[in-house]
């Protein structure tokens, strides 16, 4: 029980880490500022170049891929009878609310994860090897093809970590990501270049992006991954983790508070960069306190609740008990 509940923060603490970088991005992306750069506004869009931009989505894709594992896993220990039913109703959930939220913030990933899913049914009952090998092929591939190619190869390589428990046990497989951490940290400088190079070679932004992204990604996963195996680390990390276990509610809340602060603020055209990192810390803050409030008293947030209870076809409470 103590490693079932050690995996569950975990997860919960890199939905949050996730959540907490897609902000940023997202925000300069609905809201075009001014072009007029100072120089903080500079080192700010460096920074979020090397350490922020497709580092963040990558994460949310290997999470969805050990959510898929996890789903159906669980479903099929309680004695249902059609797991991969209830799945495909789950994804059908998530397309119905991707395509609300594609309305407000066109080019949103809910949809590219409800389509994409569907491909993932087949490979739930391979063997672990074989979604590994999988998986990074896929991946690699996508570092040609572009991001959603490696959207799919993290689905891939997220269920074949649920496969293994490698949340359940991380100290089982500790001496592997440490390697994976040390290899993808190396990594980092290189392929950022790599990522500059095709970018000002070619242009294709996308590429560079998921070439440049997906070292960094790995890294902030197998990192927090291994420190939370500490309850120190538990304890310091719990605000992440309730914004993790709300993660959807706060996705789409992001979304609709952004576009409320850029209409009465007026800022299209004319907000600096700074401005709207100050404005996603303070979305930020926001969401973990109500996120901390809410959990305190229900289990789940409310997007959460219609999700599954659009998944169950039958309500579940709510309230904790």
């Amino acid at each position: 029980m103590k490693n079932m509940v050690k995996r569950i923060v975990t997860l919960d603490v890199l939905r949050g880490f996730a959540l907490m970088g897609i902000i940023f991005i997202n925000i300069r992306q609905m809201v075009f500022g001014t072009m007029e750069f100072n120089s903080l506004d500079l080192q700010i869009i460096r920074f979020l170049d090397i350490a922020v931009d497709h580092r963040f989505f990558v994460i949310f894709s290997f999470l969805f891929g050990v959510g898929f594992q996890l789903f159906l896993s669980r479903a099929e220990a309680k004695g249902e009878s059609k797991p991969r039913l209830l799945f495909l109703r789950r994804l059908f959930i998530l397309f119905l609310i991707g395509l609300v939220h594609h309305y407000f913030q066109p080019g949103e990933t809910l949809l590219i994860y409800a389509v994409i899913g569907l491909i993932l049914l087949p490979f739930y009952k391979l063997k672990s090897s074989f979604v590994l090998v999988a998986g990074i092929v896929v991946t690699l591939t996508g570092l040609y093809l572009g991001p959603i190619v490696v959207t799919f190869g993290m689905f891939l390589l997220g269920h074949w970590s649920g496969l293994i428990g490698l949340f359940q046990n991380p100290s089982r497989y500790k001496r592997g990501l440490r390697i994976t951490q040390v290899v993808s940290l190396l990594l980092i400088i290189p392929m950022y270049f790599a990522q500059q190079s095709i970018m000002n070679s070619t242009g294709a932004l996308d590429v560079a992006l998921a070439v440049g992204g997906l070292p960094v990604s790995i890294f902030y996963v197998t990192t927090l991954t291994l420190l939370m195996r500490h309850g120190a680390v538990q304890k310091l990390l719990a605000p992440l983790a309730s914004l993790g276990r709300m993660a959807l509610t706060n996705y789409l809340m992001q979304t609709v508070i952004i576009l409320m602060l850029s209409n009465l603020l007026d800022w299209p055209g004319t907000v600096h960069v700074s401005t709207q990192m100050i404005a996603a810390a303070a979305i930020l803050l926001l969401q973990i306190i109500s996120s901390t409030l809410i959990l305190k008293r229900f289990r789940m947030g409310p997007v959460e609740y219609l999700w599954r209870l659009g998944t169950y076809g039958r309500q579940r409470m709510l309230k904790q008990r």
